[in-house]
């Protein structure tokens, strides 16, 4: 039962990627559209923790700001890829990051001495995942999207980061109100940054509120619906769960924004969804001593962290 909380996240980022497509349109920055969705995750998660009496202090600062400016930073170029790529292509990359965390936590659990069997396996979905990747980014793409392309790889790297980051956090005891809190401060930290130096501010029309209102509240559903997904449920399935949040961009693009995707890009998005699949299944686990305060035991996605 705990795992359809990913399913519910998964969803909720789908409908976040298509406000921000529309907010786009608008003319607003993926810089502007961090900083509102930090904003609005202020006031919503500061109102939950302040319900549930949970600290804002935590011992664990250097950690938190750490997790906070990589997942920003992955969440500034994952808003730029929705502007400029169809919602499941954008969406399929922001999800290739358990290739990344197969890579990272396959690497630290043989330095500890993790046991290996399925490395074969693990090494082949990896690859089948990069194929998909090539796939998608097939050469007549325009070169204006195989810039977003390249972006959107470089994003789903960093979320893996934060992820990894994330789980660190969650394993050493931090509430995951508390984890959300920092990085939506950070969010509004560095969008504000970013969008004055970069990009300007657009006036804050009357009826671009609703919108900008929701993409800070369908964030936080997701990101406390995948991050109880993980803690609490069954994590192996969480995990495939996840790749239910491509099926949910790709059909609300086709609906919403009237997108249509190649045989390569949708044979590309399968590779990617069933090698993470197949990643998260042959992911080796640390050795139990050493795993809860290491390294997540199994690989996960992003948008968990928005990116996801």
């Amino acid at each position: 039962m705990q795992a359809l909380w990913m399913v519910a996240g998964a969803l909720a980022f789908a409908l976040m990627g298509a406000v921000i497509k529309l907010q786009m349109s608008a003319d607003y920055s993926a810089f502007e559209l961090v900083f509102w969705r930090g904003v609005v995750g202020i006031v919503l998660i500061g109102a939950i923790m302040r319900w549930r009496g949970v600290t804002l202090a935590s011992e664990k600062a250097g950690l938190h700001a750490s997790r906070s400016i990589v997942g920003t930073l992955a969440m500034f170029g994952w808003f730029y890829t929705l502007g400029l790529l169809p919602l499941g292509t954008s969406m399929t990359l922001n999800y290739s990051s358990p290739l990344f965390i197969a890579i990272a936590v396959a690497a630290i659990a043989w330095w500890q001495g993790g046991t290996q069997p399925a490395r074969g396996k693990l090494y082949l979905a990896v690859l089948a995942g990069f194929v998909g990747v090539l796939l998608i980014m097939r050469p007549t793409v325009e070169q204006q999207q195989q810039f977003a392309l390249l972006v959107g790889i470089v994003a789903a790297v960093m979320s893996a980061a934060a992820y990894l980051q994330v789980r660190m956090l969650g394993r050493l005891g931090e509430p995951e109100w508390r984890i959300v809190f920092w990085f939506s401060v950070v969010n509004c930290v560095l969008g504000a940054i970013a969008t004055t130096a970069a990009t300007g501010w657009q006036p804050l029309a009357l009826a671009a509120l609703p919108g900008l209102a929701a993409i800070g509240v369908l964030a936080a559903i997701g990101q406390m619906c995948m991050t109880r997904a993980f803690s609490r449920g069954g994590t192996l399935l969480a995990a495939s769960l996840q790749y239910s949040g491509v099926v949910f961009a790709t059909l609300i693009g086709w609906l919403a924004f009237d997108e249509s995707l190649q045989l390569a890009e949708l044979a590309g998005i399968a590779l990617v969804v069933a090698s993470g699949i197949g990643a998260t299944l042959a992911m080796p686990r640390a050795p139990a001593q050493t795993a809860a305060a290491t390294v997540p035991d199994v690989a996960v996605a992003p948008g968990a962290m928005e990116s996801r």
